[in-house]
């Protein structure tokens, strides 16, 4: 049951989703917030963090383009349309500003109730952190205290009978709520989205019958999907490629409807993967070390195979006409899964991650 319309974005959400507010399900609430469905709430504390991890996320991305640059230096002297673009000049400032207004437009868009903290009772915080009451905890967590200001914040500007969906993963933030009757904890943004589109759309119980139904038959689709992705080792084990995957098994399908109309819905849901991993690279074990160089020289090469578990979010989008009260003639549109267009990462070493 939808309990109000009210929510709270928490910065570990944001990190979470990456940033990506051109995700489906920020443009669900998006759009949702437009139409006055949903209140959506921004703390001073929260849009200071987001803006300050965003920053850290570019300059950490674009570092790690000056290191490809100078790695990937000979692909610069190719006449070649799409590798120079590859090595075209960045203005990290620029980046950064281009981010943080995608991030403010967003706000913007969602019509957001801003919340600062200068409402808050100093002494009820400081009561928090000297009794080490959520989200401060065992060891008082200094570090909480942007959190523990943003939930003070809330509460200060909420009516007495108001409550607000605070939407994070945050242990230490939900345990604050425990017992709260106003502020209700919930994961992450899908699940609201699918809670409130249960409560207003009687499509969401008959698609959600329609995804057990195809369980099987989506888990067949996921696992060819992974098989079509790339695959690479970021272990220690330098020079070691993956030969190949396997998936063995694929985790059940819980999924959040993000978005529905009368002829078209999207959803979203984590899969666990239980993935076996077959890696190739050079035979450090029965190499030679040369001191003078301080280099070990290989002259041949092992394998390693490894079972691995990931966790995958994927989207996927049905069409369908709804004809007294049953979904018929249902077409799947798309499924997806982000972040994995640049390859997979897996961690496997030579000698096994014990060793």
């Amino acid at each position: 049951m939808l309990e109000t319309r009210k929510i709270f974005i928490d910065t570990q959400y944001f990190v979470k989703s990456n940033f990506n507010f051109h995700s489906q399900s920020f443009k669900s609430l998006q759009k949702l917030c437009e139409s006055n469905e949903i209140q959506y709430y921004l703390t001073s504390v929260v849009e200071q963090e987001v803006d300050n991890r965003i920053k850290l996320s570019i300059k950490d991305s674009l570092n790690s383009l000056k290191q490809f640059k100078r790695k990937a230096n000979i692909l610069s002297t190719i006449e070649d349309d799409h590798l120079s673009t590859l090595f075209a000049d960045v203005v990290d400032a620029d980046v950064y500003e281009k981010a943080s207004n995608i991030f403010h437009g967003f706000n913007s868009a969602c019509n957001y109730e801003y919340v600062e903290a200068d409402a808050i009772d100093a002494e009820a915080l400081l009561d928090l952190y000297f009794k080490m009451k959520p989200p401060f905890g065992e060891g008082k967590k200094k570090a909480e205290f942007p959190d523990a200001i943003s939930l003070l914040s809330l509460e200060s500007c909420l009516e007495p009978e108001d409550k607000i969906y605070i939407i994070s993963d945050d242990v230490d933030l939900k345990s604050y709520c425990e017992g709260n009757d106003r502020l209700i904890p919930i994961d992450n943004l899908e699940k609201l989205l699918d809670l409130y589109n249960e409560h207003t759309n009687t499509r969401t119980v008959k698609i959600k019958e329609y995804i057990a139904e195809q369980s099987d038959a989506l888990k067949t689709q996921i696992s060819e999907y992974m098989d079509d992705c790339d695959f690479y080792n970021s272990s220690s084990w330098e020079d070691a490629e993956v030969d190949g995957i396997n998936v063995l098994t694929v985790g059940e399908i819980e999924p959040s409807v993000i978005a529905v109309s009368d002829e078209e819905c999207s959803l979203t849901f984590e899969v666990p993967l239980k993935i076996e991993v077959t890696v190739t690279g050079p035979d450090f074990n029965n190499g030679t070390y040369d001191r003078e160089e301080g280099h070990v020289y290989t002259f041949g090469h092992s394998t390693r195979t490894e079972e691995v578990e990931l966790l995958f979010t994927v989207e996927l989008e049905l069409m369908y006409d709804f004809i007294s009260g049953e979904l018929n003639n249902v077409v799947q549109n798309l499924l997806y899964i982000p972040n994995t267009g640049s390859g997979v990462e897996v961690d496997i070493e030579e000698n096994g991650s014990d060793w």
